[in-house]
Formats: C-alpha cells, sequence, structure tokens
C-alpha cells in the first residue's frame, strides 16, 4: 500500500536563481516527505494495491493512476468518481500489464498538473522463476536491464504558480489554455544545466550495460526527445510492448505518453539527451531540456 498527502507550499530553484512555486503528493510512510515530481509509486502487475489517499485542508484533489483501468469509484477523476477534500479515501487497483505510467490529480487538471501534482508509477513484472536472482526485465519475457533512468519532461510557465486551487473552474476564463513556459525540466531539474550532471537524472554507467530509459512526456506541449546519435530500441509504449522493437534516435511524444527505450552503447564515451519542447499551434521550438548518458 502507498499513503500520499498533500502539500501546497513547496518550492523549486531554477538554474537562474527564480523560486517557483509547486505542489505535488507527500509520502507519509516516510514522515510527509514531500519531493517535485512526487515520490514514485512501484508495484508488481497483478498485485492489488491501496493507495490511502488524505486531504487534510477544504480543497478537492484526487489521485489518478493514469493508464491501469481500475473501476469507476477508484479510478480519480475529479467529479466522475471521489473529489476527496478533508478526510481519506482508499483508492484499490489491480495493474494487469507490467510498464510505465504515472499518476497526477484529476481535479482542475490543467492547473494542478502545471502545478506538479504527479509522480511516477512504474508497475515490474513478476519474478520470471527462470531468472537468476536480481535480474530486472522491463515486462515479462521482454529485455533485461541493468541500470534505469525515469525521465518524465515537462515545462513550467511561472505566471500559473500564483493562482489558487480552483482557478478557472466555475466557467472563469484564467488563462489555463495559455501556457507560455518558461523553464524546461526533467524529473523536477531545470533542463538549462542543472540536469546534466543530476546524479537523478544523469545515468552513469559502465560499458557492457543496458539502459532502461522510462520517458514521460509529462507537460501539454508536445515534446521531442533526441538520444544524442545513440540508436535506442522503444520496446513499450504507454504500458503495452510493441509487437517488435522500434529502432530509433528520436522521439515525437505528446502529453502523458510513455515509452521504455533499451539503449545499449558500444563504446564509452558521453552522450547528451536533449528534448525539444514545441508549441502545439506554431510548431516552433519553445525550448530544451538536456541531460547526459556517461559510459566508463
Amino acid at each position: 500500500s502507498y499513503q500520499r498527502g498533500i502539500y501546497m507550499n513547496g518550492s523549486i530553484r531554477t538554474d537562474d536563481g527564480v523560486s517557483v512555486t509547486v505542489w505535488g503528493f507527500t509520502d507519509l510512510a516516510n514522515g510527509g516527505a514531500a519531493t517535485f515530481p512526487s515520490a514514485p509509486m512501484r508495484v508488481t502487475e497483478g498485485q492489488i494495491v491501496h493507495t490511502e489517499f488524505t486531504v487534510g485542508m477544504m480543497w478537492m484533489h484526487t489521485i489518478h493512476h493514469h493508464g491501469i483501468e481500475p473501476s469507476q469509484a477508484n479510478d480519480g477523476v475529479g467529479h466522475l468518481s471521489w473529489d476527496v477534500t478533508g478526510g481519506t479515501y482508499t483508492y484499490q487497483w489491480r495493474p494487469k500489464y507490467a510498464g510505465t505510467y504515472f499518476y497526477h490529480c484529476h481535479t482542475n487538471t490543467p492547473l494542478h498538473a502545471e502545478m506538479g501534482m504527479y509522480g511516477g508509477l512504474i508497475v515490474d513484472p513478476k519474478p520470471n522463476p527462470n531468472d537468476p536472482a536480481g535480474t530486472k526485465r522491463a515486462f515479462a519475457n521482454g529485455p533485461i536491464y541493468d541500470v534505469e533512468a525515469i525521465w518524465a519532461a515537462d515545462e513550467i510557465d511561472p505566471t500559473w504558480h500564483n493562482r489558487e486551487w480552483s482557478a478557472g473552474t466555475c466557467g472563469g476564463d484564467v488563462g489555463l489554455n495559455n501556457l507560455n513556459p518558461r523553464y524546461f525540466i526533467i524529473t523536477g531539474v531545470d533542463g538549462a544545466s542543472s540536469a546534466l550532471t543530476n546524479p537523478g537524472v544523469a545515468v552513469n554507467m559502465t560499458l557492457g550495460q543496458t539502459l532502461l530509459a522510462r520517458y514521460i512526456c509529462a507537460g501539454f506541449h508536445p515534446q521531442k526527445i533526441d538520444f544524442g546519435g545513440l540508436t535506442v530500441s522503444v520496446v513499450a509504449s504507454d504500458g503495452r510492448p510493441l509487437p517488435s522493437a522500434w529502432q530509433t534516435k528520436s522521439i515525437e511524444a505528446h502529453s502523458a505518453e510513455r515509452y521504455d527505450c533499451i539503449i545499449k552503447p558500444t563504446t564509452r564515451g558521453t552522450w547528451t539527451v536533449s528534448i525539444q519542447f514545441i508549441h502545439w499551434l506554431t510548431g516552433n521550438v519553445m525550448g530544451t531540456a538536456r541531460t547526459r548518458i556517461n559510459v566508463t
């Protein structure tokens, strides 16, 4: 089971020194730890999971386990299931398929997702009794990997980050159709420079190892991820294995899409992974976030 609460007074500091307010889910089982993005959940396919969600305030929030197929009462879609306020609700769900998912608030979704109310959700396959202990696979009978990265790419428009939780929900136009990002992040780290070396984002591996890069398009604008010249094998999309792996050097993605990418460099070196954020109307590149794969 997982225990989640709410924080609405967090902040991140960007590479140019600006502090931006963020919201998210606290990890109540670990003393109410508040991270951005929110602490990941990790479960096994076929496992019955309880997410105990406590909102100790009079603002409504939900948890939607994106890509999972629960009953309506456990789906976490605002107004269609339960909006949690001033109490606790326990979601019960059972993932059928291993893969990369994420969870997020589904009340006033455009604003609350922009504020940072999301986190990774990884469903591991059931252990294969024929595998040696410690073997990690992307999905049942899928490729084996040694190193894992979760890259949740998102954009931040600071002008959205001073609004009330209910902004735009009662028919008023507060500009939630007009997102003009200034910062471009990977898993909560500014992609201008910090994500190039941040140990939670940049990958350090040795020659001969295999990397599973779990890429989540966590923003609203389209994205294009380029692997710096490395050829990757895309083995799954949106929590489902592909019929056959797709070999590519870049991927174009839209909001909430996820791709599982197997990367096995054949030489030592450093590759810069770049994620372009593309305006949904003009097609112009608004900004780029970068990280690195270092192979020794």
